[in-house]
C-alpha cells in the first residue's frame, strides 16, 4: 500500500512534456535570487518592477500550480526515464518579477499569457555579432538571458545531468575561436543571397521589397546554421548519435546529409501525418543514412508537437548516447539557447547585405512563425534597435502567439493552445512548419514585451501568397513563409518609397495540397 501511494505521488509529479498552466512555486531559500540585467525589461504601467534570477520559470506572484498527470505513451522508457518536474538551473533563465503591490500574490491573472502585451520594451542588452566585416565569425559573449517569464527547464530527471553538461560544454565550445574557424568551413560557402524583389516592390507601391533566399539553402531550409553548429558541437562531445525532429522534410534531410558527412548516426522524427505526405522525402532521409521514426500524438495528430515528444522521449531512453538537435528554438534550456545562437547568422547576414547593398539597415522583417527559428534567427540581431519593425505572422489555426495561453509544454514554458483544463489544442495549417500548438519561449517573450508585432495568415492567404511569389518573381516558396506575403506587401504600402521591408523565403515543401495549382 505504501508503495502504491508513493508510486501514486511519483507519478502526479511526472512531466512527460505535458502542457501545465503553471508550475511550482520556487523555493528562494534553496535556489536565491540576484540582481541581474535583462536584455528585455518589462514595466507594465502602474507597478513596480524587481529583478530576479528565477530557479524554475515560475514567477513570484504568478501563482503555484500542480503538474497534471500526463498520458504515458506506450513508447514511453521504463521508470528510470520517467520524467520529473525539475526546478531550471542556477544563471538559466533570468526574468523580470512583477509586483501588484496589492492583492493576494498568490493567485494568478486569469489570462497570465496576455497581461504583459501592453507592455513596451524599455532596456536591451547590446548584441554582439559573430559575423566579421571580413567574413570571419567571432566567439560571441554568452548569455542565458532573455526569456523573460517564460524558458526554464522542465526535464527528465535522467537527462538532468546531460543538460547541465551541455549548458558547460556549450558554453565553453563557443567561446573557442577554434569551434568558429571549424564552423566557418562548413558554413562560409553557404550565406544566402538578399534579393531586391523588383516586381513585387512594384505591385506594393510602396516600400523596397528585399526576399532573403533561404530556398538557395540545401534543401531549401533555413535552418541550416543551427544544424552545422549543433552537430559540431555534438562531435566534439564524443556523441556518435544524432536524433532530430522535423515538419517538412527540409530540415531532415539536410541533418541527414551532415550527419553522413561528418560520420555521425541520424534518428529523425516526423510526424505520422506530416511522413505520409512526404514520401519521397521520408525516402530520401533514408537514403541519405537516417532512422525515420513516426509519431502521433495521443489525439491522433501526427503533426510536429507529435515529433518533438516522441524526439524528446528518444532522448530520454538514449541519453548515454544520443545527442538531441532541436530543430526549433523550444525545449528545456539550454536547448533554446544553443538554437538562437547559431541561428541569429541569419539576421546578422541580413545586416550585412542590406549596408552593403541600399548603405542602411532594413525598416522593418517580415517572417512566418511556427515554433520561432525563423524569427529568432531574423530578428534577433535588430532587437536592440526599436526603430526597425519586427513582424511575425502565424497560421490563422495554429496562432500560440494570438491565442495561447501560459503553460508548460516539452520542457519550458512558454504560450500554448490549450482548453480550460490545461490540455493541448490540436492545430492546423496547409504548412508542417507552422502547424504545431506552441512557439518558442523567447519569442513568446517579445510578444509579451511589445518588441515584435504579431499577425495571422489562414491557408488561403498563405496559397495566394505562394502564388504571388511564384507569378511576380519566379520563386517556388515554402508554404510556410508564403504566409508572410501578404503582410509584407501591406507593410511596404503602410511605409511608403524610400523605406526597405524583409521578408525571408524559404524552400518550396515537395507536398501535394489541394488547391495548390502550380
Amino acid at each position: 500500500m505504501l508503495r502504491s501511494l508513493h508510486r501514486l505521488r511519483s507519478l502526479r509529479r511526472f512531466l512527460c512534456f505535458s502542457s501545465s498552466k503553471s508550475c511550482e512555486p520556487t523555493d528562494s531559500a534553496t535556489h536565491g535570487t540576484e540582481n541581474v540585467e535583462d536584455p528585455i525589461r518589462l514595466r507594465p504601467a502602474g507597478r513596480t518592477v524587481a529583478q530576479a534570477r528565477v530557479a524554475s520559470p515560475c514567477l513570484e506572484g504568478l501563482g503555484s500550480v500542480q503538474s497534471r498527470t500526463p498520458s504515458v505513451s506506450p513508447s514511453s522508457c521504463d521508470s528510470s526515464t520517467q520524467t520529473e518536474l525539475t526546478n531550471a538551473s542556477d544563471g538559466e533563465t533570468r526574468a523580470t518579477t512583477v509586483s501588484t503591490g496589492t492583492g493576494n500574490t498568490s493567485t494568478p491573472p486569469e489570462t497570465p499569457a496576455k497581461s504583459a502585451s501592453t507592455s513596451r520594451l524599455t532596456t536591451i542588452t547590446p548584441y554582439t555579432p559573430i559575423l566579421q566585416a571580413d567574413g570571419s565569425l567571432r566567439a560571441p559573449q554568452v548569455t542565458f538571458d532573455g526569456y523573460g517569464s517564460y524558458g526554464g527547464r522542465f526535464a527528465p530527471e535522467s537527462i538532468m545531468g546531460f543538460l547541465y553538461e551541455l549548458t558547460s560544454f556549450f558554453e565553453a565550445t563557443v567561446s573557442d575561436p577554434s569551434f568558429w574557424e571549424e564552423y566557418a568551413t562548413f558554413q562560409r560557402d553557404r550565406v544566402t543571397p538578399l534579393h531586391m524583389a523588383g516586381k513585387l516592390t512594384s505591385l506594393a507601391g510602396g516600400a523596397t521589397i528585399w526576399l532573403k533566399r533561404e530556398d538557395k539553402n540545401e534543401y531549401g531550409s533555413h535552418k541550416t546554421r543551427n544544424i552545422i553548429g549543433q552537430l559540431l558541437l555534438a562531435r566534439r562531445m564524443g556523441r556518435s548519435e544524432i536524433v532530430t525532429d522535423c515538419a517538412s522534410a527540409k530540415h531532415g534531410k539536410v541533418t541527414a546529409a551532415m550527419c553522413a558527412r561528418l560520420g555521425l548516426r541520424c534518428v529523425v522524427v516526423i510526424g505520422a501525418d506530416d511522413a505520409s505526405a512526404q514520401e519521397k522525402d521520408v525516402l530520401e532521409m533514408k537514403s541519405l543514412g537516417a532512422k525515420v521514426l513516426t509519431a502521433r500524438a495521443p489525439s491522433g495528430m501526427g503533426g510536429l508537437r507529435a515529433a518533438i515528444t516522441e524526439a524528446l522521449r528518444y532522448a530520454v531512453c538514449n541519453h548515454e548516447s544520443a545527442y538531441y538537435l532541436m530543430g526549433s528554438p523550444v525545449g528545456p534550456s539550454p536547448l533554446p539557447t544553443l538554437a538562437r545562437t547559431f541561428q541569429s547568422l541569419l539576421g546578422e547576414e541580413v545586416a550585412a547585405q542590406m549596408h552593403e547593398a541600399a548603405g542602411r539597415q532594413p525598416d522593418a522583417l517580415v517572417t512566418a512563425v511556427g515554433s520561432g527559428s525563423g524569427a529568432i534567427g531574423l530578428f534577433r540581431p535588430f532587437l536592440h534597435d526599436s526603430s526597425i519593425r519586427l513582424v511575425g505572422v502565424e497560421a490563422a489555426n495554429a496562432a500560440a502567439l494570438t491565442d495561447g495561453g501560459l503553460g508548460v509544454l516539452q520542457g519550458a514554458r512558454t504560450l500554448l493552445l490549450q482548453n480550460h483544463d490545461g490540455q493541448i489544442l490540436d492545430s492546423h495549417s496547409i504548412s508542417p512548419d507552422m502547424n504545431l500548438s506552441t512557439v518558442g519561449p523567447e519569442v513568446a517573450h517579445w510578444k509579451d514585451s511589445g518588441r515584435i508585432e504579431i499577425s495571422t495568415a489562414t491557408d488561403a492567404v498563405a496559397l495566394d501568397g505562394f502564388r504571388t511569389l511564384q507569378q511576380h518573381e519566379g520563386i517556388l516558396s515554402g508554404l510556410d513563409s508564403s504566409h508572410a506575403v501578404s503582410k509584407a506587401l501591406d507593410l511596404a504600402r503602410e511605409l511608403g518609397p524610400g523605406k526597405n521591408v524583409v521578408l525571408m523565403v524559404t524552400g518550396c515543401d515537395n507536398i501535394s495540397v489541394r488547391g495548390l495549382d502550380v
